[in-house]
C-alpha cells in the first residue's frame, strides 16, 4: 500500500482520541523502520486565522493544556471553517515538500464528511487515509452519558428523547468512503488505540498515556455535588488532572443503562452492522468482530443487573480521599502537607465534599506547576501506574 499524502483522525468521540492526541503530542515526529516520516501537527491561533505548529512547540502546547494534548479545532457555529481548512491545505503541502506525512486529529470531524468532500476536491484529491476508531453503540451511549450527558440532562431517557448525541458514525463513514482517494483506516477503540496506529504504520509512540478513562463513581458524585469543578459538559480538566496524578480508585465502571436502553438501541446496533459490512475492508471488518460486543449483548447483562451506579456512597469517599492525596504527592514531587484530615467513612457525603473540594484545589494548583516546571513532560499516566499491584482499573471503559 501506498503511503498517504495525509492521515486525518477523526474520532469517534469516546474512542480512545485523548490517548492517541496525547501520545502523539508526546511524540510528534516519528519515523518508521522503512524511512515513513509521521509529524503530528497542531495549531496556533494567530490574528488572521491559525498557523501550524510542529515538534517542541507541539509538546509545549500539549504542556501547556489541563488536558495533556495538542488538537485541532472542530467545526461549529462558532468557528469559522475558512481559515481551518486554509491551514490544513498549507499542512499538506508542506509535508509533500518535505517528504513527510502529516498526522491531523480532531475527534469530532468524523461528523463532516460534507465539509472535507469540497475541500478535498479543490485539492486535487490527495491520498488521505482517514483514520476512525468505533465502540458498539450501547458501550458509547454509556460512556457519552457520563461525558456529556449527566452534566446537562435528568435522565437517560430525556438525554436520549432529545437526540443530542445519536449515533450516526457508520453512516459519516460511508459518505467519508465515497470521497476518491480516501482510504477508511477504521479500528475498534479497545483495547488499545495507540497501538493499533502504532501498529498500522510500523511506528513506536513509547509508553501508553492512561488518559480520559472513565472517572470513579464517587468522583463523579463530588462534581455533580460541585458543579464550580466540572460547570459544563466540556469542562473536564478535573477529571483529566486526577488521572493524570491520582492512583485509580477501585470499583465496578460506571453504568447508566437499563434493559430497556439497551432493546432501544437495537436498530441502530444493527443499521451500524450492515453499513460497515458493506463499506469497510475485510480487515476492519474482521479487527471490530474480535470485540463480541459489537454483536451480541450478553457483555451487558452483569451491569444491567447490577444497576445504575450509585453515586452518593459515603464509603468510597476515603478510598477518594487517599488518591487526591496521593496525586497531589506526585504532582508537587513531595509528600502532601497540611492536609485537612479525612473525616469517617460513614459521615454524610455533604460533610465530605469540603474536604474533598480543599485537595481537588491543592491538585489543580500542583498540576499547574507542574505542567509549567516541565515535569509532566515525564510522566506518562502516573495515577494509573501508581499502586497498580493494590488497584484494579475497573473503571475503565
Amino acid at each position: 500500500m501506498t503511503s498517504p499524502s495525509m492521515i486525518l483522525h477523526v474520532g469517534a468521540p469516546k474512542c480512545g482520541s485523548s490517548a492517541l492526541q496525547t501520545a502523539l503530542t508526546r511524540q510528534p515526529d516519528v519515523r518508521s523502520p522503512t524511512g515513513l516520516w509521521l509529524r503530528y501537527v497542531s495549531l496556533r491561533r494567530v490574528q488572521d486565522g491559525y498557523r501550524p505548529i510542529y515538534g517542541s512547540l507541539v509538546r509545549r502546547q500539549g504542556r501547556s493544556s489541563a488536558y495533556g494534548y495538542a488538537s485541532w479545532p472542530n467545526f461549529g457555529r462558532h468557528t469559522d471553517g475558512a481559515p481551518l481548512l486554509a491551514a490544513l491545505r498549507q499542512v499538506l503541502e508542506e509535508g509533500q515538500v518535505g517528504g513527510w506525512v502529516p498526522v491531523v486529529s480532531c475527534e469530532g470531524w468524523i461528523n463532516h464528511p460534507q465539509v472535507f468532500a469540497a475541500a478535498l476536491a479543490d485539492w486535487g484529491y490527495p491520498v488521505v487515509d482517514l483514520l476512525g476508531f468505533l465502540r458498539p453503540p450501547v458501550e458509547w451511549v454509556n460512556a457519552a452519558w457520563w461525558q456529556w450527558g449527566i452534566w446537562s440532562f435528568p435522565t437517560v431517557d430525556v438525554w436520549l428523547d432529545r437526540q443530542t448525541l445519536p449515533y450516526r458514525f457508520a453512516d459519516d463513514l460511508e459518505q467519508w468512503s465515497q470521497i476518491p482517494n480516501v482510504r477508511l483506516q477504521v479500528r475498534r477503540s479497545r483495547p488499545d488505540a495507540v497501538q493499533t496506529f502504532s501498529d498500522l504504520y510500523a511506528i513506536d509512540l513509547g509508553p501508553r498515556p492512561s488518559v480520559n478513562m472513565s472517572s470513579p463513581a464517587c468522583l463523579i458524585g463530588f462534581l455533580r455535588r460541585n458543579r464550580q469543578f466540572r460547570p459544563t459538559p466540556h469542562d473536564a480538566q478535573a477529571e483529566f488532572i486526577f488521572q493524570r496524578w491520582c492512583p485509580p480508585v477501585s470499583g465496578n465502571r460506571l453504568w447508566a443503562l437499563s434493559a430497556e436502553h439497551v432493546r432501544r438501541l437495537r436498530p441502530t446496533s444493527r443499521r451500524c452492522q450492515d453499513v460497515l459490512a458493506r463499506i469497510l475492508p475485510q480487515e476492519a471488518r474482521a479487527d471490530l468482530a474480535a470485540d463480541p460486543n459489537w454483536y451480541g449483548e450478553q457483555g451487558y447483562h452483569d451491569a444491567i443487573r447490577s444497576g445504575v451506579s450509585f453515586l452518593r456512597a459515603p464509603e468510597d469517599l476515603p478510598r477518594l480521599y487517599a488518591a487526591l492525596a496521593a496525586g497531589i504527592a506526585a504532582a508537587s514531587g513531595r509528600p502532601a502537607r497540611d492536609l485537612p484530615a479525612p473525616l469517617k467513612e460513614a459521615d454524610p457525603v455533604e460533610q465530605w465534599d469540603p474536604v474533598l473540594a480543599d485537595l481537588l484545589d491543592r491538585l489543580t494548583k500542583a498540576d499547574i506547576d507542574a505542567r509549567q516546571g516541565g515535569l509532566v513532560d515525564s510522566v506518562i499516566g502516573i495515577g494509573h501506574n501508581l499502586m497498580r499491584g493494590g488497584h484494579s482499573a475497573k473503571n475503565s471503559q
